[in-house]
């Protein structure tokens, strides 16, 4: 993985597209250079799957686990200013209210 010893090879993102055109282009265009980053830099496959009228976002990741975030990756307050504590740590960055679910494919019980 990126940081962590387990290898991740895949991540599917579950996502809504923009409403207005504009922005939905900006989207996709940030979305793409993502992917491209992740693949040249740590060797894993991005697939991006947009749905429509979908409220919370899934990312699901080759090793079971599924993280779901109700706002969607933008879920950081932006930095005040470029010297601002957070602007190159997310760790120390402000965050806007969400909820994230992580869970593993494991403890999912069937509902059949």
């Amino acid at each position: 993985g990126i940081k962590s010893p387990a290898k991740i090879k895949q991540i599917t993102l579950i996502t809504s597209t923009e409403t207005n055109e504009q922005t939905k282009k900006i989207q996709i265009e940030q979305l793409n250079e993502f992917k491209e980053h992740l693949r040249k830099t740590h060797s894993i496959e991005l697939i991006i799957n947009y749905v429509t009228g979908l409220h919370d976002r899934e990312i699901k990741l080759n090793n079971g686990w599924i993280i779901k975030i109700g706002r969607g990756l933008d879920f950081y307050k932006p930095p005040e200013c470029k010297l601002s504590i957070g602007y190159y740590d997310l760790d120390l960055r402000p965050c806007h209210q969400t909820t994230i679910d992580i869970f593993h494919t494991e403890r999912i019980q069937s509902s059949s």
